[in-house]
């Protein structure tokens, strides 16, 4: 039995909370495209999401604004679509796992909550307009405004910064279970999300103390 009762619980986001697929906006930006390597969707997603070179990530740790972003994927895509058209096709891919909104929901006054999470200004805007689960939490801590990204151990000490309680007092839950690894490497419990089922009995054993 864990003798550390944990006092701070850190959600990701994506394909926890709000399941999403990238593939759906890479097969949307294929259609306006007028170069033909990317009438191919998934060469829209490789040049967007490849997880060391995508497109995405400079705008994910804040490094250009929305408007850039776009105006960089209008001209090396050759897009044939405006920006408030963009919008839609860039937010739309998110649903709500309600089991898990309903695990959240249950946690909130118990423990701290925070949401720890890979994401945008215009998908995090997006999210807040949609789904009121993420007002929920007493804190975001979010890579375009941490200027990190996950899996980097400066976005969790920034985490572990806010908690303000023993890495071991905080649990961790990510669908990715290398993120999970830096959190447990840093001292953190740390949950590798599979489903709202398996979640909440983890959570019934790891909480019970």
């Amino acid at each position: 039995m864990n003798n550390f009762p944990i006092e701070v619980i850190l959600y990701d986001l994506g394909n926890v909370i709000l399941p999403f697929n990238h593939f759906q906006i890479a097969e949307k930006l294929s259609r306006f495209s007028r170069r033909k390597e990317f009438q191919d969707p998934s060469k829209v997603f490789s040049y967007l999401f490849d997880f060391e070179k995508g497109a995405v990530n400079g705008y994910e740790v804040g490094k250009v604004s929305s408007s850039e972003f776009f105006q960089s994927l209008k001209e090396f895509l050759k897009l044939s679509l405006s920006f408030e058209e963009f919008v839609p096709v860039w937010n739309e891919i998110f649903i709500e796992n309600e089991e898990v909104s309903q695990i959240i929901l249950s946690q909130k006054g118990r423990r701290k909550l925070g949401l720890l999470s890979n994401t945008n200004p215009l998908h995090f805007d997006y999210i807040l307009s949609k789904f009121s689960i993420i007002r929920v939490f007493d804190q975001w801590i979010l890579s375009h405004k941490m200027g990190f990204k996950k899996p980097a151990v400066e976005i969790f000490q920034k985490a572990i910064e806010w908690a303000s309680v023993e890495p071991r007092r905080i649990l961790f839950i990510d669908d990715m279970k290398k993120h999970v690894e830096v959190a447990v490497s840093l001292g953190m419990q740390g949950v590798h999300f599979i489903s709202g089922e398996q979640l909440r009995e983890e959570l019934l054993f790891k909480l019970r103390q």
